[in-house]
């Protein structure tokens, strides 16, 4: 994978602090890669010749990790048809817009759902969702099910912790405010 330049380029200068020389992140930049004081960071001189020979630095924070909580709703469910169970699992999808849906054959005729109810999606950030709000959610899809005609047997509703890889920093730093409760990062080196 290569490199994507932020179109944000800042003019800065070296100064002395003690016996070692810093450099000024700005505060637009760290709150765009969500920087806190202490964190730790590779740095690393790289050049290149061409007609003439050009250096840089290159500060190196690492991987960005996610982990939101979230209410999930985990079904197990007999389903004789499984093409109807998935025009369902869509209206369901469009209806109730889940961040996430799993499904997975265990049996012959059983199958196993879960619907993930996170604020970060892979458009986005959405409202963070109560867990009472989420049984609710549960009760509703399980008369759809029912009602179409599947055997609901076993339905439960738990909190779990979702790890993200993929998320850029700027994603959270915009929403920070309303996921606090729910969502904790850090960097990785």
């Amino acid at each position: 994978m290569s490199w994507i330049e932020d179109t944000v380029v800042f003019r800065g200068a070296i100064r002395r602090s003690g016996n070692s020389l810093v450099i000024t992140i700005p505060a637009e930049l760290s709150q765009r890669f969500l920087l806190r004081e202490g964190q730790e960071l590779l740095i690393y001189g790289i050049s290149r010749r061409g007609p003439e020979f050009e250096g840089g630095l290159q500060i190196y924070l690492g991987y960005f990790v996610v982990h939101e909580k979230l209410p999930s709703v985990r079904f197990r469910v007999k389903a004789e048809d499984l093409t109807k169970l998935q025009m369902i699992l869509k209206e369901i999808e469009r209806e109730y817009l889940p961040s996430r849906v799993l499904h997975k054959r265990v049996e012959d005729r059983i199958v196993e759902l879960q619907f993930m109810f996170g604020a970060i999606t892979e458009k986005g950030i959405r409202r963070v969702r109560s867990k009472e709000e989420v049984e609710e959610i549960a009760s509703s899809i399980e008369f759809k099910l029912s009602s179409e005609g599947f055997t609901v047997l076993e339905k439960s509703v738990e909190e779990k912790i979702i790890e993200w890889r993929n998320m850029d920093p700027a994603l959270i730093s915009r929403a920070a405010y309303r996921l606090a409760k729910v969502v904790r990062w850090s960097w990785e080196i």
